[in-house]
């Protein structure tokens, strides 16, 4: 899943971030129209924003040294008794999405196709950002509801806490 994650997207650049009120929807200025990226119901400037303020959204972000441990974190997939589905090791200095992208796979090998299921994921936003602009889980996609819990819910912009709050 890395692999095809990292050949389809882009490498993200460093961006310098912006000083300034976050809680702003920043708008085109040629039409005062905010940008939408297909299929997002958010404005792109929101979705970049909100990527900007969460750590666990910035893949460059090093919580964990892989120099002296092979695992640098788990990620676990669980349902909504608090059973444990599936658990993944985490192997790179980041948070990045082919580890959600790997487990949601997973999951929809073993659930009917008509099915739809709820994910909450405290940058479930930036996940269906880019599952949508890179056609990541495309075949599943719309069986998919994403939301933020409401531990993560504030930290995000107004516009996703309108749109992601469970």
């Amino acid at each position: 899943m890395e692999d095809m994650v990292e050949s389809i997207r882009p490498t993200p650049k460093k961006v310098e971030k912006k000083k300034g009120n976050l809680q702003q929807m920043p708008t085109n200025v040629e039409s005062q129209e905010p940008d939408f990226e297909p299929g997002m119901r958010v404005p792109a400037a929101v979705l970049d924003g909100c990527n900007d303020s969460f750590v666990a959204a910035d893949e460059r972000h090093t919580k964990a040294s892989t120099l002296f441990f092979a695992d640098t974190g788990l990620m676990a997939l669980i349902c909504r008794h608090d059973h444990v589905l599936w658990l993944v090791n985490m192997t790179s200095a980041g948070e990045k999405q082919h580890y959600a992208l790997c487990l949601l796979q997973k999951l929809f090998n073993y659930i009917p196709d008509t099915m739809h299921i709820g994910i909450l994921y405290d940058i479930g936003c930036q996940l269906d950002r880019s599952c949508r602009k890179y056609g990541f889980l495309s075949s599943v996609l719309d069986h998919i509801i994403f939301g933020i819990s409401v531990f993560h819910a504030y930290g995000h912009q107004w516009p996703y806490q309108i749109i992601y709050h469970p």
